[in-house]
């Protein structure tokens, strides 16, 4: 499957998801439930049930956007530069993102069941794989293009090619 085909299957998948949660009924309590000595200000509510009409599709979705991240990564290398090594580092990439979304949103999940949740840092487990996981799994992403850049995304003779044409236009121009 080429790699356009791929980022299209993500897209519908994306938006899918979007539509059955759009015409999905909202569920009680989605704007909060009243608090019970404070007038006027409300609490979130239960958060499974909250969840109750949509059911894992949270979960799914940012699954179909770390694919699509990864993808258009992917397409951003030019055919001739695409060899094993770029796709191991976007496998192993994607993997790790995924790796962290996962333990997120399970670690959630568990918490919703159990209403218990160990503290790490200061912080409950799911918030620690959200404040430290996701931000550095796509860092890592960001790092990759940075470091990679040179040898995948603008080589220096695909530089000097670009540049050449331009002066080529240039030139052009300045004849009419």
């Amino acid at each position: 499957m080429k790699a356009i085909h791929l980022a299209f299957v993500f897209l519908l998948a994306i938006a899918g998801i979007t539509v059955f949660v759009l015409i999905s009924e909202p569920p009680t309590g989605a704007t909060g439930v009243a608090h019970d000595t404070i007038a006027g200000m409300k609490l979130g509510g239960d958060g499974a049930a909250r969840l109750a009409t949509i059911g894992r599709t949270p979960f799914y979705f940012q699954l179909g956007v770390i694919g699509f991240a990864a993808t258009l990564l992917y397409m951003g290398v030019a055919e001739r530069r695409r060899d094993g090594a770029l796709r191991v580092a976007i496998l192993t990439m994607t993997a790790v993102a995924l790796f962290i979304w996962y333990m997120l949103y399970s670690g959630y999940e568990d918490y919703l069941a159990t209403g218990e949740t160990d503290v790490v840092f200061g912080f409950p487990v799911p918030t620690n794989w959200m404040f430290w996981g996701i931000w550095g799994s796509f860092a890592i992403f960001d790092l990759f293009y940075v470091v990679a850049f040179r040898r995948y995304f603008l080589p220096k003779e695909d530089e000097a090619e670009f540049a050449a044409l331009v002066a080529e236009l240039k030139a052009d121009e300045g004849q009419h």
